[in-house]
């Protein structure tokens, strides 16, 4: 593993930069709000319980490699029904999930620092799976958007991780090298495979200690929080 020459450092968004199980709490908890006709019959942890499933199987979905036009509203028809909501409101939800979900304040511990800190000695850049719509307002929300040298979106690019050819469109956008960028992200499968198979260094935030799913391709570095990061990159910061 060659863990020298970094001259940028690549970031996964959700779960990431930003901590996307509690935004989806947040959101869940605005909508409800904002929408009292409908939700105001039931508890807030049923609601919250229905919102979380049916988001899981369409992120499961969505993984798959699935279509990502109208998933939102697919998301939202299965949320409704799993309360017993008729589907009529499902325009209305959806709505209040695009317009209120990237303004959620959610960043991961650390997130906003480590960029900052990391954008005085690398290049840094993003590449996400996730909709245009709410992933640059994510970032533009946490302070950072202008900080990143290059952001890659799947849905845009028209390539998802862990294709290794969304890795070095970033690369290329930087005008580095594939070995000279750091991956980092939370997802083994997504990100430290994608990234070492297009050629760079990967670095897995792994919080939960969890094993990894392939033994053959390992990551760099590993590390528990995203503020071990600055410390551990400091040997090799570009002189």
């Amino acid at each position: 593993m060659m863990k020298n020459n970094i001259k940028a450092v690549l970031f996964d968004v959700d779960d990431t930069l930003f901590d996307r199980k509690l935004a989806q709490k947040k959101v869940c908890i605005l909508i409800a709000k904002q929408l009292p006709h409908i939700f105001d019959a039931f508890e807030s942890e049923h609601i919250l319980e229905a919102f979380l499933k049916s988001d899981q199987i369409s992120t499961d979905i969505f993984n798959s490699g699935a279509p990502s036009e109208g998933l939102r509203d697919k998301r939202n028809s299965l949320f409704l029904q799993l309360l017993g909501i008729h589907e009529n409101y499902v325009p209305a939800v959806t709505g209040l999930y695009v317009q209120d979900y990237p303004l959620v304040n959610a960043p991961v511990d650390g997130a906003i620092s480590v960029v900052k800190k990391l954008s005085v000695k690398f290049k840094v850049g993003v590449v996400s799976n996730g909709f245009p719509d709410v992933q640059y307002r994510k970032l533009e929300n946490m302070g950072f958007y202008d900080l990143f040298s290059c952001i890659v979106l799947s849905e845009v690019f028209g390539v998802r991780k862990p294709n290794p050819v969304i890795f070095q469109k970033a690369a290329s956008l930087i005008h580095m090298k594939p070995a000279e960028c750091l991956y980092v992200g939370d997802s083994y499968a997504n990100d430290v495979i994608g990234a070492k198979n297009a050629g760079m260094q990967a670095c897995w935030l792994n919080p939960e200690s969890l094993k990894p799913q392939n033994e053959t391709i390992k990551a760099d570095f590993i590390i528990s929080k995203l503020e071990e990061l600055p410390r551990l990159l400091r040997k090799y910061e570009p002189t």
